[in-house]
Parts: structure tokens; sequence; C-alpha cells
């Protein structure tokens, strides 16, 4: 049903608009001030829809770094620019966003630091783990050796038993 109002559409835009552009003017009515009430009101309107609009890029650029702060797939060093960037920037709708965005830094910081403090503790855990091995390797090794040396020392010939302890 919506396919056939297409052609129909094709052919009804470009007469709207040129109907719209051909339109007849007010006529002026040669007072200054009624004509320039309305390019003022067209001054305030502009002005007003690049506010928003600036508005809006700010929000997005903030939302756009907290995407990018998200834990789980997070790209805390993009976050951590794009924040940087946006406090630099000093227009008004930025500005008030400014409170928001340096709470954020403020995490993302936190968060890379305590990465980089994982970082080096798994390492140095994986160090000590790997020391571990062979420590156990070596201890079970001279405890062998022990072992061994107890066995030749019972085999001897006219050997006294061991005496533990110190000597009298």
């Amino acid at each position: 049903m919506r396919l056939e109002y297409a052609p129909l559409c094709r052919l009804m835009l470009p007469l709207l608009l040129a109907a719209c552009a051909s339109a007849p003017r007010p006529p002026a009515t040669g007072d200054g001030a009624a004509d320039a009430m309305p390019a003022r009101e067209a001054a305030a309107d502009v002005a007003r829809s690049d506010d928003a609009a600036r508005e809006r890029d700010a929000e997005r650029r903030l939302q756009q770094a907290m995407q990018w702060a998200q834990p789980r797939g997070g790209q805390l060093a993009r976050a951590r620019s794009q924040l940087e960037a946006f406090l630099a920037l000093d227009d008004e709708a930025a500005r008030t966003l400014h409170p928001y965005a340096r709470a954020l830094l403020d995490q993302v910081m936190e968060r890379q630091r305590l990465d980089a403090a994982n970082s080096r503790l798994t390492q140095q855990l994986e160090r000590s783990a790997q020391q571990l091995k062979d420590s156990q390797a070596r201890a079970e090794e001279l405890q062998r050796k022990l072992d061994a040396l107890a066995d030749i020392e019972r085999s001897l010939p006219g050997s006294r038993p061991a005496v533990r302890g110190v000597p009298r």
C-alpha cells in the first residue's frame, strides 16, 4: 500500500517546493521599524537554533565520552581525550556541562590508574607463582638427594646409626 504513494510523493514534492519558493512576499510598508522587527525575530530564531545546536553537540560529545568510558569494553584513552577536549571548549553550552565532564574525567583517570596497578600486580603475581614452582621443584630435588645420601649411609658396612642432635 505504501509503495503506491511513493511515485505520487516524488511528483508532488518538487511542485510543493516550487510553490513555496514562488510565494509572494508581503508588501513593504515603508516603515523601517515594522520591517526590522521580523528581521530581528528571524535573527533571534537563528541565534536560538544555533544555541540549541551547540547544546545538542555538547551533550552528544559528553554522551559519546560516557559510552567510551563504559566498564565493559570501554575505551578509556578515547574517553579521556574526548573529555579533556570537551573541557577545553569555552562556549556556554559546554560550560554548563563542565562539572559533569570533570567528574567523569576523574572517574576515567582513576580507572586508568587502577587498571595500571592491576596489570602490575598481575605480572608480579605471575612472577611469584613461577618462583614458587621453581622453589618447590628445587626443594623436591634437594629432598631426593638427602634421601639418597641417607640410603647410602645406611648401606655402608659397620656404620653407626646416625645420631640426631648435638653430640655429647
